[in-house]
């Protein structure tokens, strides 16, 4: 078989399943837990978090594991919504938007939020000054994908995360899944973005969402201490452990 659907998925790198057997070997312990094991996992966890927020250009604090980047969507723009609801609810999107967004917003939609679509051109790109003029001093969320999956269309990030700025109150979530590894992309422009590292030769199962500082999603999973008070559950150094090799060698492979 020929194998051509990388933007959906890729096969694992050798090194990242050798990372993620040796770190799920050594590391056993519950990173929530005071004893020697876990505490042994939580160190592990932290150098790990501390490596790859380096090579996104972000701080630690902003770095939230998921277990992909659907739920990495769903928790920026539900999250983001709910938060943010008591300013506004209006949210302006595109047409291009992955189902885990666009299913986002048709829930938000039946309890009440109002969306609106920009206008895409014929080459693919959302049109910046169309989306400008949706923006409303009610508006709370913008949403808006990177990459298209299907076109390969790169969209004007750094024009729009500009016109969303000039809202206080409005906050720009990026999915960035199609981006990273494939082409530059700057974690500062946007208040969230998501990604998955089974894109650009990592593992399923795992995923982040970055948070910048001031940005503050309503968490979707409640219950036990997770890495941070955004999604419980018990840490996973292993999964975590496994973006890092991915991600170095798709950063150092970048096209110039």
């Amino acid at each position: 078989m020929i194998y051509l659907d990388y933007t959906a998925n890729t096969p694992a790198d050798p090194r990242v399943l050798a990372r993620f057997c040796e770190v799920e070997s050594r590391f056993f312990g519950n990173a929530n837990a005071h004893h020697a094991a876990g505490r042994a996992a939580a160190a592990e966890m932290d150098r790990v978090t501390a490596r790859i927020a380096a090579l996104l250009g972000v701080g630690v604090g902003e770095l939230l594991y998921t277990s992909g980047a659907t739920e990495a969507n769903n928790l920026a723009v539900l999250g983001l919504a709910q938060a943010g609801q008591a300013a506004g609810r209006h949210i302006v999107s595109t047409p291009l938007e992955h189902a885990s967004v666009r299913a986002c917003l048709d829930a938000l939609q039946a309890q009440g939020w109002e969306v609106e679509l920009a206008a895409v051109g014929r080459d693919g790109r959302v049109d910046p000054d169309d989306l400008a003029r949706r923006l409303r001093p009610d508006t709370t969320l913008v949403a808006v994908t990177a990459v298209d999956s299907e076109l390969g269309a790169v969209q004007p990030i750094r024009e729009i995360a500009a016109q969303v700025r000039r809202l206080p109150g409005c906050r720009l979530h990026v999915d960035a899944t199609q981006a990273v590894g494939k082409i530059p992309f700057d974690f500062t422009l946007a208040d969230t973005a998501s990604f998955a590292p089974h894109k650009f030769y990592g593992l399923n199962g795992c995923g982040v969402l970055v948070r910048r500082r001031g940005a503050q999603p309503a968490p979707l999973l409640l219950g036990g201490a997770g890495t941070t008070p955004y999604r419980a559950g018990t840490p996973a150094p292993a999964l975590a452990a496994s973006i890092e090799p991915a991600l170095e060698a798709a950063l150092r492979e970048l096209p110039a």
